[in-house]
C-alpha cells in the first residue's frame, strides 16, 4: 500500500500580514468615510458599523499571523 501523501506547503507569513495590513487600512477608512457621510441616517449607519465590526474580527481571525 502505498502512501502518496504531499508534505504540507508552509502558510507565506510575510503576505499573510501585507494582507492584513491592507484589509485592516481598507476597513478602517471606509469606516470612517461612512460614519462621516452617512447621509442623515444615524441608525443605518450604525447598523453597517456592526457590520464592520464582525468583518474586522473576521479579518483578524483569517488573517493575523499565526506564529
Amino acid at each position: 500500500m502505498d502512501n502518496n501523501i504531499e508534505p504540507r506547503r508552509k502558510p507565506n507569513y510575510p503576505l499573510r500580514r501585507i494582507l492584513f495590513a491592507i484589509a485592516s487600512i481598507g476597513l478602517i477608512s471606509s469606516l470612517t468615510i461612512m460614519l462621516t457621510w452617512h447621509g442623515g441616517s444615524m441608525n443605518a449607519a450604525l447598523m453597517v458599523e456592526g457590520v464592520y465590526i464582525a468583518t474586522a474580527l473576521w479579518l483578524i481571525v483569517r488573517f493575523a499571523p499565526r506564529d
